[in-house]
C-alpha cells in the first residue's frame, strides 16, 4: 500500500464521524452529535502538544487533516511531511497553506491522492476549508474532510467528516499542498 493510500484509508474510515456536544463520547462516531466542535481529533492532537494551544471547541477541518496524518505516518513525519513545527500555529486553514508555501510544496494544480487541498473565499489570500484529496477523474476532485456536510459546495464547519466532489476548476479551490 501507498502512503497514499494508507493516509486516505485513515481517513476514509471515520467519514460519517459527527462532531460533539461535549467532550462526552468523542469515540463514537454518531453518539452526543452537536454543533459546538468537539472531536477526538482535536483531544488526540491536544494531548500530543501538536500545537501552539488547544483546539478543542474549534473549527476542526484542518485538525481532522493533521490528525488523519499523525495516525498513518507517526507525530514526528507527518509534521515534517506537512511542513508544521510542533507547537506552531496550525490548525488553521492559513498556516497549514503557508507552511506548504514555504517548503515549496504549494501547487494551484494538478492535485494527486493524498495532497491537502484549501479552499478560498478571497483568491487565495486567505484559506477557509481543507480536507484531503482522494482522487482525480474526469475533471473533478474528489475529497475527504472534516467539519462539512454532504451538501454540495464548501461547506465549512458543518460538522462531519463526509466524501465530497468538485469541480477542477471550481473558483473556490485556492490550492493544493503536497506532503513530503
Amino acid at each position: 500500500m501507498t502512503p497514499a493510500e494508507r493516509l486516505l484509508a485513515i481517513a476514509g474510515a471515520e467519514v460519517g464521524y459527527l462532531e460533539k456536544a461535549s467532550k462526552a463520547q468523542l469515540d463514537s462516531k454518531t453518539a452526543n452529535a452537536g454543533s459546538t466542535n468537539y472531536t477526538k481529533y482535536a483531544r488526540d492532537l491536544d494531548k500530543l502538544g501538536v500545537y501552539h494551544a488547544h483546539k478543542q471547541g474549534f473549527a476542526w477541518c484542518d485538525i481532522f487533516v493533521d490528525w488523519c496524518f499523525v495516525q498513518t505516518f507517526g507525530l514526528e513525519v507527518a509534521l515534517r511531511m506537512t511542513g508544521q513545527p510542533k507547537g506552531g500555529y496550525g490548525a488553521g486553514c492559513t498556516e497549514s497553506a503557508n507552511y506548504y508555501r514555504q517548503t515549496g510544496r504549494f501547487h494551484r494544480s494538478g492535485p494527486q491522492p493524498g495532497d491537502q487541498i484549501f479552499f478560498t473565499y478571497t483568491n487565495g489570500q486567505t484559506m477557509a476549508h481543507t480536507g484531503i484529496v482522494e482522487r482525480v477523474t474526469g475533471g473533478r476532485v474528489y475529497t475527504i474532510e472534516g467539519n462539512t456536510s454532504g451538501a454540495s459546495g464548501v461547506i465549512a464547519n458543518g460538522g462531519g467528516v463526509c466524501r465530497k466532489s468538485y469541480s477542477l476548476t471550481y473558483g473556490r479551490i485556492g490550492g493544493y499542498g503536497r506532503p513530503d
